[in-house]
């Protein structure tokens, strides 16, 4: 029985863990292929999906994320060399190929592109998929394509085919967290950067995503996070760590529930941001 310390940012003692973790493994290795996504998640924004462009719908804070997450990856790419720290702004991620794994409504794909970049959008929800390229087709993107399906049935056709791999605001949706992270590596060239953004799983986070942003300023629709399927960061940099991937950084996020604004803070008790790099 592991037990959670109410103390605010706490590290996760990642390896008391494994010995219930392979265990787990080994039952299900017996079993189907184990899948990423899930049913209950996939509903739950395919009820969002009319509001995924709307300035003042419920969804309207992902659409203000990429003002802090889009320059927070150009600087951790310029930080790895990957591009010059006098990258001309308006085309800083040229000649790079993207991969947005959890795409949604394609409200960061778009903007990525704008920047230069080849990119594939991502993602198991059919509904959102379809929006996302309806909105593509009106903006004549057309150095952005999108894909319905499963990131594990995707890696299989794409191995090593990516410079940079995004997820954001998707592993706490998803269950097979260990399965999930292996699959995304492996669309990503040696070499290449992985970025996540996420809630922290603490106490604090969970007052704050289910209380504050739910139930209390109802900005986001009641029951769009559960607590229980966050993953500490600790255990997120395990995961990359067993995939093959060295994490360079770990930042905290604030998203303003009176603002709506996301910002880059040293505290990662609520979110957090991570970049790693695949070894070579």
């Amino acid at each position: 029985m592991f037990v959670l310390s109410p103390c605010v940012g706490v590290k996760s003692n990642y390896f008391t863990k494994q010995m219930f973790v392979k265990s787990r493994f080994f039952f299900r290795t017996y079993t189907s292929k184990r899948i990423t996504t899930d049913e209950k998640e996939l509903k739950n924004f395919t009820a969002l999906a009319k509001e995924w462009w709307d300035p003042n719908g419920s969804l309207r804070g992902l659409q203000t994320f990429n003002k802090c997450r889009i320059p927070w990856m150009k600087n951790r790419l310029i930080a790895v060399g990957v591009i010059k720290p006098d990258v001309d702004e308006t085309c800083c991620f040229q000649e790079l190929s993207f991969l947005e794994v959890g795409c949604g409504g394609g409200i960061l794909s778009e903007d990525l592109c704008r920047l230069g970049c080849q990119v594939t959008g991502l993602d198991a929800n059919k509904t959102l998929i379809n929006i996302a390229k309806n909105h593509a087709h009106i903006g004549q993107l057309t150095n952005l394509s999108y894909v319905h399906g499963t990131i594990q049935d995707y890696a299989t056709q794409s191995r090593e085919r990516y410079d940079v791999v995004v997820s954001s605001e998707t592993i706490e949706h998803v269950s097979e967290k260990e399965e999930f992270v292996k699959f995304c590596v492996q669309c990503l060239k040696p070499g290449g950067s992985i970025f996540m953004t996420t809630p922290n799983k603490t106490w604090l986070s969970r007052f704050f995503w289910t209380f504050i942003m739910e139930d209390c300023f109802r900005i986001l629709p009641k029951g769009t996070h559960s607590y229980d399927m966050f993953i500490h960061y600790n255990d997120l940099k395990q995961l990359m760590s067993s995939e093959n991937c060295d994490t360079v950084f770990i930042g905290g996020l604030l998203h303003s529930p009176v603002t709506l604004n996301w910002y880059l803070v040293k505290n990662k008790s609520i979110s957090y941001a991570i970049h790693a790099v695949k070894r070579s």
